[in-house]
């Protein structure tokens, strides 16, 4: 049998044989040999692996089956023998050996041999026996820290199993413990042979438990051992921590607490006592009872002791003297004590102060609920009153046994005590429940109020508590205010709608007069503008950038029918695409991020009147569709809506790019533009009309002398013909520009020329451009005047009179960059 095969018992004694360098030998009921340490080997001249023998015959040469049989009879009645007796040794040789022979098992025994020619030795297994019995955990262990014996007490507090002691080190029982600290620990235990100390050591469950180590350096035959003595301290290191904390907890308590001796002297008081009295813990312990009670003399002290003596505990109130004299109420419980055959009076002295004012607090809080305005109550888990305030009652009109009789159902028909409990359910889980309520009164009279419930716990039990507040007033103030929120509303509505169309008016009329013109060719289109304005019909005006073309919508719209009403003006092209659509139909409230209110679109505002749709050309595809409806049916969708709003509105529409061109490219939808196109009124370029470029520059300088503070009254003759000279792209915005800056830089009456621009010199007749032609080199003469500067101030969208991004997009379109100007 290998020797990990063996029980525990028997691992343990052939170890112990192998320390005390004797020779052991397990045999079983037939005699064959089990298992055998080193040293008995080696005594036979073996190594441990090498052991050949089998049986005792084979060891002995005195034991037949006979001599063993009779051995083995002897030791199952005296479990133990000695003989004298020799074995072979694997040279042949004879050995006189003097036996020792237990037996373990009813079919294990033990033969331990020793020197026949030494003196007997200490009984190797009563010294085994007591090892391993021993309250005390006792464990041998190697200097490397390898645990090899260890007894039954240190087994079962570890919970280990002797295989698996033996297979450890300590430093597995004691996780804290490194490498380091065993060698260091290892190293005084030699210098000094014997320490004791406390540590931990770690049960196989994971319990860590404090231990007492008595430790002991051995040096047996040149082998050292440490043998560790282990006392399990857990218990006594529980009860001094409960020792510590009781004095901790006696020290820090807010009562004030003393022993007294029976003489009347202190043996312990604690912090609070001295901290409130404003003594010195020393000064108190030369003190007596009667220094700091005012109440009691030395005189009366023995009688106060006699009565506590007999009672066993006594509860009073009394007083407490502080060192300067100031009396402190106090709640005393007293109790007499005898410890270790010496009496004691151990004392609890509550301080009153604030406990009286807590009580005038408490007296004070029931009197404003009781009289507070609003009714108050708690109630039972089953519906039933627990408290109520006066007003309750006197709101109700019941009394007091009239309303615990009740219940709250009663005074709530409508609801059952299954709905209460549901409620109760809601209270207990955190939440607070409000709601209106009609309460019956007893004269019939039922209230409104406002129900605010929560839950409070006191003393271990649960309550609901209710707050009913009387509405009546305030429902009554919050339905007349709802009347007049709706007709505030309503003018606010209705003032927000005329000032946008108000702001929408002064914007048009901003920088705009009557149309100015003695031109015969401008005849012509006036003519028009008068032909459809007493109709309803579409106009699209077409013409360069600069040219007026607002200032003819305008004049449509106030010859028309519709004058007494509102043109509503939307530029196309100064609107990002995602808004175009909001701007011109409006949208409802969260239509879409942002969309924080509901907003009328520029066709609602419109209705009765005129919409002029400047830069139609700008319009996105996708809202083609959308004001070609409106056009043909007079009705559309806000943004978010799903009714449809019906609309009379005339529409004017204007643009410089040519939206033939657009449609044949596929950015204009062919039926809006028909639908457009009903009455087309192209608006001249100035160059084609000059005769009206002298009657502009004056109504330019009178304007211009107004906003400018200037006093200009005489144009030379030279600028005025250098004046009508210029082709101006830019139509009359560009001379208006013109005049503007003139007018700023010229420091008198005369007109000052300071005029940036080139004249044709070759006198030959200009190339007629398309409408992106134009545009493009008016755009460039802007920059080129504004230096490359694009926005802000002095910027081209300024001296084109065109906003920022309006501008930038158009540059776009026309590949127009910065500094293009340059080349």
């Amino acid at each position: 049998m290998e020797f990990s095969a063996l029980p525990s018992p028997l691992k343990v004694c052939l170890k112990a044989a192998e320390i005390m360098q004797l020779g052991a030998m397990i045999l079983d009921k037939e005699g064959n040999i089990v298992s055998v340490n080193k040293r008995f080997a080696q005594d036979l001249g073996y190594s441990l692996d090498q052991f050949d023998p089998q049986t005792i015959f084979q060891v002995n040469p005195h034991f037949n089956f006979i001599a063993w049989k009779k051995l083995w009879e002897d030791l199952q009645i005296k479990n133990k023998t000695s003989l004298e007796t020799e074995h072979i040794t694997a040279a042949g040789d004879i050995l006189p050996v003097r036996l020792r022979v237990v037996l373990f098992e009813a079919h294990l025994c033990q033969f331990i041999v020793e020197d026949a020619h030494e003196e007997a030795h200490e009984d190797l297994y009563l010294a085994r026996f007591c090892m391993d019995n021993a309250n005390e955990m006792i464990l041998w262990v190697a200097p490397d820290g390898q645990i090899f014996y260890a007894n039954k007490a240190a087994r079962e507090t570890l919970g280990y199993s002797a295989d698996e002691l033996l297979a450890m080190k300590v430093t597995d029982l004691e996780p804290a413990l490194t490498t380091t600290d065993w060698e260091q620990e290892w190293q005084a235990l030699k210098e000094k042979k014997w320490l004791k100390l406390e540590s931990f050591r770690r049960t196989k469950a994971g319990k860590k438990i404090a231990v007492e180590l008595s430790l002991h350096y051995m040096n047996y035959n040149g082998r050292e051992y440490k043998l560790a003595f282990m006392r399990d301290i857990s218990q006594q290191k529980q009860q001094e921590e409960i020792i510590k904390l009781s004095y901790h907890a006696l020290g820090q308590a807010s009562q004030m607490i003393y022993w007294l001796r029976p003489d009347g002297s202190f043996i312990y008081v604690n912090h609070a006592q001295c901290q409130k009295l404003g003594y010195s813990q020393e000064e108190l312990l030369q003190m007596h009872l009667w220094d700091i009670d005012p109440q009691t003399t030395g005189e009366t002290w023995p009688q106060r002791w006699d009565l506590l003596k007999k009672e066993g505990d006594l509860e009073m109130d009394g007083l407490r003297l502080t060192k300067n004299g100031e009396p402190i109420p106090v709640r005393l419980y007293l109790n007499y004590l005898q410890y270790e055959g010496k009496e004691y009076n151990l004392a609890f002295a509550s301080d009153l102060r604030k406990r009286k004012k807590l009580e005038e607090d408490i007296k004070l809080s029931f009197e404003t609920i009781n009289q507070s305005p609003d009714m108050v109550f708690w109630l039972n888990e089953d519906a039933t009153f627990r408290y109520f305030n006066a007003t309750f009652a006197n709101m109700t009109g019941y009394s007091e046994d009239e309303i615990n009789s009740m219940g709250l159902l009663g005074f709530f028909p409508k609801y059952n005590l299954d709905d209460f409990k549901k409620a109760w359910a809601q209270l207990q889980h955190g939440e607070v429940l409000s709601s209106e309520l009609t309460l019956d009164c007893k004269n019939g009279k039922k209230l409104v109020v406002e129900s605010v419930v929560k839950m409070i716990r006191f003393e271990g039990k649960e309550y609901s508590s209710t707050v009913l507040r009387d509405i009546r007033e305030r429902k009554e103030n919050e339905e007349a205010l709802k009347i007049q929120l709706v007709e505030i509303e309503r003018l606010r509505r209705q003032a927000q709608e005329e000032n946008i169309i108000l702001k929408e008016e002064i914007k048009l009329d901003q920088g705009s007069n009557n149309i100015i013109s003695q031109s015969p060719k401008y005849k012509p289109i006036l003519r028009q503008i008068g032909q459809v304005a007493e109709t309803n019909a579409t106009v699209l005006i077409l013409g360069e950038t600069g040219t007026g073309k607002e200032l003819l919508a305008k004049a449509i719209h106030s010859l028309s029918e519709r004058a007494d009403r509102p043109m509503v003006k939307v530029n196309c092209g100064a609107l990002p695409e995602n808004l175009i659509e909001s701007e011109l139909f409006g949208h409802e409230k969260g239509a879409f991020t942002g969309a924080f209110q509901r907003k009328i679109g520029r066709f609602e505002m419109a209705h009765k009147g005129t919409l002029f749709l400047d830069e139609i050309g700008e319009l996105p595809i996708d809202l083609q569709s959308k004001l070609l409806r409106v056009l043909q049916e007079g009705e559309f969708e806000r943004l978010g809506a799903t009714e449809t709003t019906q609309v009379d509105v005339r529409l004017i529409a204007a643009t410089n790019r040519n939206l033939e061109a657009l449609v044949e490219k596929g950015k204009f939808r062919e039926d809006l533009f028909y639908r457009l196109n009903v009455f087309p009124i192209f608006n001249l370029p100035l160059r084609e009309r000059k005769e009206d470029i002298e009657p502009l520059i004056r109504h330019f300088i009178e304007k211009y002398n107004k906003q400018l503070g200037k006093r200009i009254t005489e144009i030379p003759q030279s600028v005025m013909n250098e004046l009508e000279e210029y082709e101006y792209p830019g139509n009359v915005r560009e001379l208006e520009n013109l005049i503007e800056r003139a007018m700023i830089l010229s420091p008198g009456k005369k007109l000052v020329s300071n005029f940036q621009f080139k004249k044709s010199k070759s006198g030959k007749k200009e190339v007629f451009r398309d409408m992106d032609e134009m545009q493009k080199l008016h755009i460039l003469e802007a920059l080129r005047r504004a230096n490359g500067k694009v926005s802000g101030k002095g910027g081209a969208a300024e001296l084109l009179g065109m906003n920022d991004k309006t501008l930038d997009s158009r540059m776009k379109k026309l590949g127009i960059g910065r500094f293009d100007f340059v080349t």
